[in-house]
């Protein structure tokens, strides 16, 4: 079967770590845009078995991410969304700027105009190219009938609406929605066998594990 999942959590919390460790137990496909599991895949022994792949600047991304699903890995995981997203942002000023067409205190650039493209930021108006090219990404994931896991930042008090937004469209593709407390995974949402609650890492991955290894769900039952 086909798992798509998301995993939320907030930074140090033990996602990373944890999809390392999924990743060694199914020979899955990492890719880092985070750039944190390097250290953790050889700290587990897995430099083997987890295929690493680069995930920044975003073309570097987009060709991981081509060569994932081209792959006869089981499974692909992003890690993380909310790094992406900020990925994403820096190639869409870096695309405006070298065309050149951005305003700085209302002055359009030309020629005769200095202005620093540091100074230049992203506004919200431009936000809804990000998210699009998220939709895009995931959209091209579920077209693979690859199983992955993408995981998440939950978005803070302040989060825009966009942000709120784009979470609840994660929880909405997917079949399964878990939380991570350190060694524990909390389950929020499974379609499978309506699993809820806490789980120890290790239980969760052999969960997993069958999951993928299953054509239907009464071989679970």
């Amino acid at each position: 079967m086909i798992v798509k999942m998301l995993m939320i959590g907030a930074s140090g919390v033990g996602k990373t770590h944890n999809c390392v460790k999924i990743a060694k137990a199914v020979g899955g496909h990492l890719i880092d845009v985070d750039n944190k599991a390097i250290e953790i895949i050889q700290k587990l022994g897995a430099d083997d078995i987890v295929k690493r792949l680069d995930g920044t600047p975003f073309n570097v991304f987009l060709k991981s991410l081509e060569e994932s699903i081209d792959s006869d890995t089981p499974m692909i995981i992003i890690d993380s969304l909310t790094e992406l997203k900020d990925i994403i942002k820096r190639h869409v000023k870096n695309k405006i700027i070298n065309k050149g067409e951005f305003w700085i205190g209302g002055v359009e650039r030309h020629e005769t105009t200095k202005v620093d493209p540091d100074l230049f930021v992203v506004t919200w108006e431009l936000h809804p190219i990000i998210y699009d090219k998220i939709r895009d990404i995931m959209k091209e994931i579920n077209s693979s009938k690859k199983s992955y896991i993408v995981t998440y930042h939950p978005p803070i008090q302040q989060a825009s609406k966009g942000d709120i937004q784009m979470l609840n469209e994660l929880k909405r593709i997917n079949n399964m929605t878990v939380s991570v407390n350190e060694d524990t995974i909390i389950i929020k949402n499974d379609v499978f066998l309506n699993k809820k609650g806490e789980m120890p890492v290790d239980e969760f991955i052999d969960y997993v594990q069958s999951l993928l290894k299953a054509n239907h769900i009464k071989e679970l039952m």
